[in-house]
């Protein structure tokens, strides 16, 4: 759908008088061809408004709508048209011939024209007609002459007052315009707001193009004269509204400046007294000054951690917010600047808890020792504040709006469709905030500083159009000029400042020196740098000399000549004395400037100090130095960790192979003593002793076979074995060698739960199977009564094998700690067998396979395990075969958990 167009004052009013042309020219028609006598005649005594002449109506209206509205095509054939018309009807008239023009398009009756009289259009009637059509048709060429269409409005425009005046004053005025006396009331009336709006859309245009009338000839003047001079008053009407507007504004200005600074010294009072005051009284405090002071919504304390402690708004107050911590955004920014600044510092506007606007302001607490013990956060709501303004009566005759950077914030009337020569801009700046009023009249206002003075001087100056043309004329030109110097003179002033800050903020001193003087120009910054005194007098260039360093003397006039000769860039360092007994580095700039002939006549350029860049360069050589050792050092104490920890890993497999032999020998003799305990003749005391030698030797080889895989995995000597898993067939397998440790746990029992599409996950079976081992033995060993369940199952990324139980649980502070080698958590005084290795085996395993171990649990409502391993396993290059496997049978599983 296209957006509809906006249109001006003036162009509204082009639509309005071709609307009113149109109904007038088809209500003339159809009296006309009625015969409706009476309404034919509607100013009496006087000429009537002939049918012609509301057909050219009718055409004119309907072109001019068509021009305004960009429907040009359309505009140029009704133009056109009524061109055409008209012109033939001049013409017949100015001939004196008779061509049946008059009833061309409708023969009235014998006796509606002895009710309302004979006659034809007249001369003048034909020439504004033909005018009004040529200034449209000019209107929708791109070469657009202003001035002649204005001309040809003027001169409508004047035709009609003639013929006007009559009917005015009560006479018959001719003043030798004698073919425009036969003119209707209706006629003079349509053609003057015709005219009027042509001058009015030719104005608009010169307008916005900046053109100048008054360069035409004197016959053009005539009615550039009148609408200059009618501009001129409605610009001093305009002045007089602006002046108005900019005391409005200032006194704005310094009532909201009033109110925001009583605001902001109520929280600096409380902000004093916070550290005297309990929190009852802090709060208490905060409530008064809420009640006291409109536009503070909320009183925030943040800590110095920057979590909101406490709240005290004037409604609604949310504990849900309490020790947040301000994540980061414009409110971290803000008090971050505030605990910088040790000052207020507010925030942009932002929506607040209920969707109004507003803006927040933080100031930080300060105790007897100078240390912030944390912000105060006032919560200001713009609409209290400004919209209390906008309702007050001093200000009822303007609207404003308030803008802070390129955002407005509050605006107590729409500004779109203001004339901006009546808005006034002024800056508020207070403690780091800083607002845009604009102000503008009410339309009530404006009705009451327009009259219609300039009307009638516009008027007036149609009589007098030649004299006072020239002295617009003059006056135009003298105007001109003064903008255009102000304009220089601003540009220049622009340039300057520009030039000054450029310099300030690079902090280089300026110099300048005429190669035919013996002295030069420095700027300030240049004489703070060198020592000199700040006064306006140059500096001499041979005794500046002086002061360099004197191994630096040849080099610099060397890089001057150089320079200056063969256009070598000049840039030198180096070292200078001031006038303060200070050596000091000094890096100096500069570009010559050479005449027709080739020869430098003046030369300037730039000096920064760099002492301290030089000194900063020889500190970071040394610490670069300084880093380089430590970096040596790591490297060393990197390579004694590694050898230390394959040192570690060969005495445990070494160990564990010495220490395996014989333990088997102690287990399989004592085993091979208890099959043959009838044939020895052993007695009960004497087989419970051998039982238990068999227990605490298949205890100890699975201690030896924990440290022995714990410091393979650690050593990651164990390389993965992938292969396809069938996750039902381990489960199975799991239970059957855990169940025989349920013999001392009646009252627990398993479950399994594979769903049935789970699918096959490639990974290393024994690695799986010696986890899942593991925790099932040790959620048994914790499980006095109830339920384990192994479960498994996957999402998109990872295979997740879970055993959960019902029993004891882990507290929260030792759950970070089970992983940690030869750790065990004792709960409520009970102390579990085993070596403290299990788990974190299958931690390692965990991580062997990319995976991890994950814990939920709580105090006497069980614990769950679960093993998650993602989908797909990146291998690493597979390492030597380890010389040995051990086995983990379920006891030593058991033992060990």
């Amino acid at each position: 759908m296209k957006p509809l167009r906006r249109y001006s004052p003036v162009e509204w009013s082009a639509l309005v008088v071709a609307a009113l042309a149109m109904s007038l020219g088809a209500t003339m028609m159809i009296a006309w061809l009625a015969g409706y006598a009476d309404l034919l005649r509607l100013a009496n005594p006087g000429p009537t408004l002939r049918f012609n002449t509301a057909v050219m109506f009718a055409l004119s209206g309907a072109a001019l709508f068509c021009s305004v509205t960009q429907r040009r095509q359309s505009a140029n054939w009704l133009a056109g048209a009524a061109l055409a018309f008209s012109a033939l009807h001049f013409v017949e008239v100015a001939s004196g011939a008779s061509v049946g023009m008059e009833t061309l398009l409708h023969e009235p009756s014998e006796a509606l024209i002895k009710r309302v009289g004979g006659g034809r259009m007249a001369l003048g009637v034909a020439l504004c007609f033909m005018l009004l059509s040529m200034a449209i048709l000019a209107r929708n060429f791109p070469r657009f002459d202003v001035a002649a269409a204005s001309l040809a409005g003027i001169v409508v425009c004047m035709l009609a007052l003639v013929a006007l005046s009559r009917y005015v004053m009560g006479t018959d005025l001719r003043v030798g315009w004698q073919l425009t006396t036969g003119m209707a009331l209706t006629t003079a009336v349509g053609l003057f707001l015709l005219g009027s709006v042509v001058v009015a859309m030719a104005y608009r245009e010169a307008a916005a193009a900046g053109s100048s009338w008054l360069a035409y000839p004197a016959s053009f003047a005539l009615a550039a004269a009148s609408v200059l001079v009618w501009r001129e008053l409605v610009d001093n009407e305009t002045l007089q509204l602006r002046r108005a507007t900019a005391v409005a504004a200032a006194g704005l200005r310094m009532q909201v400046r009033e109110q925001l600074q009583s605001r902001l010294q109520a929280i600096d009072r409380f902000a004093d007294r916070w550290g005297v005051l309990d929190r009852p009284q802090q709060r208490k405090d905060a409530r008064r000054l809420l009640e006291d002071f409109g536009g503070i919504v909320a009183i925030n304390w943040i800590n110095p951690e920057l979590r909101i402690a406490w709240v005290c708004a004037a409604a609604n107050e949310r504990d849900d917010v309490f020790g947040k911590v301000l994540p980061p955004g414009p409110r971290h920014d803000a008090v971050v600047r505030s605990r910088e600044t040790g000052q207020f510092a507010f925030t942009p506007v932002l929506t607040l808890m209920h969707g109004e606007s507003g803006f927040i302001g933080y100031l930080p607490t300060i105790d007897e020792a100078g240390q912030v013990t944390g912000y105060i956060a006032a919560v200001f709501r713009i609409d209290t504040i400004l919209g209390g303004l906008a309702a007050d009566r001093r200000h009822d005759a303007f609207s404003f709006s308030v803008e802070q950077g390129e955002q407005t914030i509050f605006a107590s009337a729409d500004e779109a469709t203001v004339d901006p020569a009546v808005v006034e801009s002024t800056v508020l700046k207070l403690r780091g905030l800083g607002w845009r009023f604009k102000v503008w009249p009410t339309p009530e206002t404006e009705a009451l500083h327009y009259s219609k003075t300039p009307d009638l001087a516009l008027a007036k100056g149609l009589l007098s159009a030649l004299l006072l043309a020239a002295a617009i004329n003059m006056r135009q030109r003298a105007s001109r000029q003064t903008a255009e110097a102000e304009r220089a003179a601003a540009a220049l002033r622009d340039s300057e400042q520009r030039f000054d800050l450029a310099v300030g903020a690079s902090q280089d001193g300026i110099w300048e020196w005429r190669t035919d003087q013996a002295g030069f120009f420095a700027s300030a910054r240049y004489r703070e740098i060198f020592g000199f005194p700040a006064d306006d007098e140059k500096l001499n260039v041979e005794e500046w000399f002086t002061r360099v360093h004197s191994s630096d003397v040849a080099e610099v006039r060397a890089a001057i000549d150089a320079h200056c000769q063969d256009r070598v860039p000049y840039d030198v360092t180096l070292r200078y004395l001031t006038l303060h007994n200070r050596w000091i580095w000094v890096r100096i700039r500069g570009q010559a400037a050479w005449d027709a002939a080739g020869r430098p006549y003046r030369m300037a350029g730039s000096a920064s100090d760099i002492t301290e860049e030089r000194e900063s360069k020889k500190q970071l050589l040394a610490h670069v130095e300084a880093i380089a050792g430590s970096n040596r050092a790591l490297a060393e104490m990197a390579e004694a960790a590694q050898a230390a920890a394959m040192a570690k890993a060969t005495f445990l497999r070494n160990m564990s192979h010495e220490l395996r032999t014989p333990l088997n020998s102690i287990i399989g003799f004592s085993t091979g003593l208890l099959r043959h305990v009838g044939a020895h003749g052993l007695d009960d005391h004497q087989r419970d002793r051998i039982e238990r030698i068999a227990a605490s030797g298949r205890h100890l080889l699975a201690l030896v076979n924990n440290v022995l895989d714990l410091a393979k995995a650690e050593a990651r000597e164990q390389a993965l074995m992938m292969e396809p898993v069938d996750v039902a067939e381990l489960f199975d397998e799991l239970i059957a060698m855990t169940e025989p440790l349920l013999q001392k746990r009646p009252g627990v029992e398993f479950t399994v739960v594979v769903p049935d599409d789970l699918g096959t996950p490639l990974l290393d079976r024994t690695k799986l199977k010696q986890v899942l081992l593991n925790l099932l033995a040790n959620a048994v060993k914790f499980t006095d009564a109830g339920v384990i369940t192994l479960a498994a199952r996957s999402d998109e990324e990872n295979w997740i094998f879970a055993v959960s139980d019902t029993g004891i649980g882990i507290p929260p502070q030792d759950q970070s700690r089970i992983f940690e080698n030869f750790e065990q958590v004792h709960s409520s005084g009970r102390h579990a067998e085993g070596t403290g290795l299990g788990l974190a085996i299958c931690a390692t395993f965990a991580s062997a396979m990319q995976g991890e171990i994950t814990l939920d649990s709580q105090p006497g409502a069980g614990s769950t395990f679960a093993l998650v391993v993602p989908r797909t396993i990146e291998l690493e290059e597979e390492p030597e075969p380890p010389a040995l496997q051990p086995t983990l049978s379920t006891e030593q599983a058991a033992a060990d958990a």
